[in-house]
C-alpha cells in the first residue's frame, strides 16, 4: 500500500549536504559494527523452487560383541530450505541527481550518498534478522504503555523483557499487531523505552496493549535467526524435527552472572554434542563489559582483530581472546544480540543461502540500477536479496538469562 509517508532524497530535505566546493565527507557516523554478519558466509548459487540435503539424526545400528548384531540403518531428516525476500530500497529526485553530477556542485554526490545509506540499511536489516525469531518482529508494546497524541501520533512503551535498542531506528517504518497501516518511527527514547510513531494518511489501525511491533510488511517473513533456531525445543527446525541431535546446547541461568565456568561449560558441552569446539563467542556489549572485567582482574585476556569476512584492506573488528578449557576463542559483542545472552557459535555452520544475482535491481531493459518511479520524476534503488540463513543448531550453543546488572 503506498504511504504518504514515504520520501525521497531531494533538494529540499538534503540542503545542508549541498555546498559551493568539495570538502571532505565525515567518517560514517551511525554504527554499522556487525561482526557476526560479516563472519557469516554467503553463497549466490540457490536456484530452484527450494534447497534440500539430508542430515543425520542418528548413529547406525549394529554393533556388539560376542555375536553377529542386529542392525538398523541410521536415521536421516531432509533439510528444506525456502528464500525469503528482504529488501532495501531509496528514492531520488531527478533534479537532485542534475544538481550533484559533480563534486563543485555537492558536498556528496547523490547518487553515493544514496547508495551507502542503502547499504547501510541493507546491512541494519540483516544484522537484526540474524539476531532475531524469524517473525520480523521488533518488541512488544507495555502493559498500559500506549499515549494517543492524536492526528495518528502515538508513544509506545516497549517492554523491559522485548526492548532491544538496535531494532529501533527513526525513520523506519512499522505494523503493530495484525494491522497494514505503516507507522513512521519518528523518535526514540532509549531511557524510558519510548517510541514515537506517526501513522501515514487515511490509516485507521490503533497500537494497543501487547500489540507486537513488526518491521514494514515483515511480519512472519524474515529468513530465520539465532534466536528462533538456537531456542527451539520442540517443532521443527527446516522441516527436520527438533530432538536431542538437531538442537542446540541451551542453559538458562536465571539471572546469574556470567563467569569463567559458565563459558568453560558451554564451550565444552557444544563440543560433547557436535564434535567441534565452537569458533567464536557472540555477546551483548553489557555482558562482553563484564567478561573483560573479570578476565582483567584474571590477567586472562589479549585483544584481537578479526578481519570481516571477504573484505579489502584494514577492514576488521577488535574482540578480546578467552583462553578456554579448549584452547583461545574470540569474543565479539554485537548490539543485535539481546542483553542478557552469550552465543558460542561454529561459523562454518552458519551460512546465507541466496539466489542468484542478489543485490541491486537492474532494469530489465536498459541495466540502470535506478529504476523510474511511475508517474513521479524521481528514481528507484532496489538492493534485494532472495535467500534463507541457515543454521545447524547441533553445532551451537546459546546462555540465557544473565545478569545485565
Amino acid at each position: 500500500m503506498p504511504s504518504n509517508l514515504a520520501e525521497a532524497y531531494d533538494l529540499s530535505n538534503v540542503d545542508a549536504l549541498f555546498k559551493i566546493k568539495f570538502l571532505k565527507y565525515y567518517d560514517e557516523t551511525f554504527n554499522t559494527t556487525t561482526p557476526l554478519w560479516n563472519q557469516t558466509t554467503k553463497t549466490n548459487d540457490f536456484v530452484g523452487k527450494k534447497l534440500e540435503f539430508p542430515v543425520p539424526t542418528t548413529y547406525k545400528g549394529g554393533v556388539g560383541s560376542g555375536r553377529l548384531p542386529e542392525s538398523k540403518p541410521a536415521t536421516y531428516g531432509d533439510v528444506q530450505i525456502t528464500a525469503k525476500k528482504v529488501y532495501a530500497t531509496d528514492r531520488v529526485d531527478r533534479e537532485t541527481i542534475m544538481a550533484s553530477l559533480t563534486s563543485e556542485g555537492a558536498f556528496v554526490r547523490a547518487l553515493a550518498e544514496t547508495v551507502k545509506k542503502t547499504v547501510q540499511a541493507d546491512m541494519w536489516n540483516h544484522s537484526r534478522i540474524l539476531f532475531g525469531n524469524g517473525d520480523g518482529s521488533l518488541g512488544t508494546i507495555d502493559t498500559g504503555g500506549v499515549t494517543d497524541n492524536g492526528g495518528g501520533d502515538y508513544d509506545v512503551v516497549i517492554s523491559s523483557a522485548s526492548f532491544k535498542l538496535a531494532n529501533w531506528e527513526e525513520n523506519m517504518f512499522v505494523n503493530f499487531g495484525t494491522g497494514t497501516d505503516k507507522f513512521e518511527i519518528t523518535l526514540v527514547a532509549p531511557s524510558t523505552r519510548t517510541i514515537s510513531v506517526q501513522r501515514q494518511a487515511g490509516g485507521t489501525d490503533v497500537p494497543a496493549d501487547a500489540d507486537v511491533v513488526y518491521l514494514q510488511n515483515s511480519k512472519d517473513n524474515d529468513p530465520q535467526g539465532l534466536k528462533s533456531v538456537l531456542d527451539a525445543t520442540s517443532g521443527s527446525l527446516y522441516n527436520v524435527t527438533v530432538t536431542r541431535k538437531w538442537q542446540a546446547y541451551q542453559r538458562a541461568m536465571g539471572g546469574v552472572g556470567i563467569s569463567t565456568p559458565i563459558m568453560n561449560k558451554a564451550m565444552i558441552q557444544v563440543e560433547l554434542q557436535s564434535g567441534q569446539v565452537p569458533n567464536m563467542i557472540v555477546t551483548s556489549a553489557e555482558q562482553f563489559e563484564k567478561v573483560l572485567n573479570f578476565l582483567e582482574d584474571q590477567k586472562r585476556y589479549q585483544m584481537v582483530n578479526v578481519p570481516a569476512k571477504g573484505a579489502q584492506g584494514k577492514v576488521s573488528f577488535q574482540g578480546v581472546q578467552f583462553m578456554s578449557a579448549r584452547g583461545p576463542i574470540n569474543i565479539f559483542w554485537d548490539r543485535f544480540c539481546e542483553p542478557d545472552r552469550m552465543y558460542f557459535l561454529n561459523t562454518r555452520h552458519i551460512k546465507y543461502y541466496r539466489r542468484p544475482n542478489t543485490g541491486w535491481v537492474k532494469d530489465d531493459i536498459g541495466g540502470n540500477g535506478y529504476l523510474r518511479v511511475a508517474d513521479e520524476d524521481q528514481f528507484e534503488a532496489r538492493f534485494a536479496t532472495y535467500g534463507e540463513i541457515f543454521i545447524a543448531p547441533t553445532f551451537h550453543g546459546v546462555v540465557t538469562g544473565l545478569s545485565i546488572t
